[in-house]
């Protein structure tokens, strides 16, 4: 490739032991030798504990302790900004420098193919104003059922990279980006017609003050405008941070512990700007498979036979099933 690499910029905060295995898995990629990495600190929370400074603090030691890339440049912040405030922050100040940027989470392993397959699509579709954004993270498509790369409605939000025509849409009001979905009668096209309402209800909670979210904005957005989002059949990154010590993914089950790696690179295809039918249709079924309860035919057998219950009857049911 004869133009410049995109920037990486990852974005950091108190957990140590996962910056190293990513920035480890990044310097491992084929062309980080060439590539200019931001490593972004965020800073102690007001009241936090000496073992909270002490993990931000080897943190900043993590990220100054190897020539990850071509060049490092580590940013501290003296306080916490919180998640969604430093990368929005982030990556506006990087594209205010730069025609795009390559996004990546603190606790994000890496197929050693991925820069090259990010800063290909990126310099494929830099001019293709339809294209929000490239994606690695396939973890809800099982590459048997692709032919080719695809794009989706959704952008990926923790390894990923996009260009400073499409980020200067980024819209920080979600309480607006919400009227927009209602007024344009958009909300069944987030919620990709799922009853639950996902996307739906993590913009409310983000406009109520209820999670921090740059990505909800993001992906709101990205529908919004009717933006397409481009990824690899076989995935180029993997989320290692579900565990109690993640500011988001906090739960106990690791939904893609089973996922591989890109083993080869991938090159970007010719294929139409259009979303794939196939992908999202995975992407449904994955949702609705690992996120929202449905209830088994057992629980609603059991639910229909306690209604035709006398109410008495149902009252003592309670009691005992508390």
């Amino acid at each position: 490739m004869n133009h410049l690499l995109a920037p990486v910029v990852v974005f950091a905060y108190n957990r140590p032991d996962f910056l190293q295995a990513t920035l480890q898995s990044l310097s491992e990629n084929e062309w980080a030798d060439r590539s200019e990495l931001f490593i972004y600190c965020d800073g102690p929370k007001a009241g936090a504990t000496q073992q909270q400074i002490d993990n931000i603090e080897h943190v900043r030691v993590v990220a100054k302790s190897k020539s990850w890339c071509k060049k490092v440049e580590v940013i501290e912040a003296p306080v916490n900004k919180g998640l969604a405030n430093s990368v929005i922050s982030g990556v506006t100040e990087t594209l205010n420098q730069y025609e795009n940027v390559i996004v990546i989470e603190d606790d994000v392993l890496l197929s050693k193919f991925f820069l090259r397959f990010m800063n290909t699509s990126l310099a494929r579709y830099a001019n293709e104003d339809q294209v929000l954004s490239i994606g690695s993270w396939n973890y809800f498509c099982n590459s048997e059922k692709l032919e080719d790369n695809f794009f989706l409605r959704y952008p990926d939000s923790i390894a990923w990279g996009t260009f400073k025509r499409a980020w200067s849409l980024f819209e920080k009001d979600g309480a607006y980006l919400l009227d927009q979905l209602k007024e344009k009668k958009l909300l069944g096209k987030l919620n990709c017609s799922i009853p639950e309402k996902y996307f739906e209800k993590m913009l409310v909670e983000q406009v109520d003050g209820k999670i921090d979210s740059w990505a909800i904005r993001w992906t709101a957005l990205s529908v919004l405008m009717n933006k397409l989002n481009y990824y690899p059949r076989l995935s180029m990154s993997k989320h290692m941070g579900f565990d109690t010590s993640a500011t988001h993914e906090t739960g106990t089950k690791d939904y893609n512990a089973a996922l591989e790696l890109a083993d080869r690179y991938i090159q970007p295809g010719d294929q139409e700007i259009k979303e794939s039918k196939k992908a999202i249709r995975e992407w449904k079924k994955f949702i609705v498979r690992e996120f929202i309860h449905r209830p088994s035919a057992w629980e609603k057998t059991k639910t229909a036979a306690k209604n035709v219950l006398p109410g008495s009857v149902q009252s003592v049911y309670r009691k005992i099933a508390k």
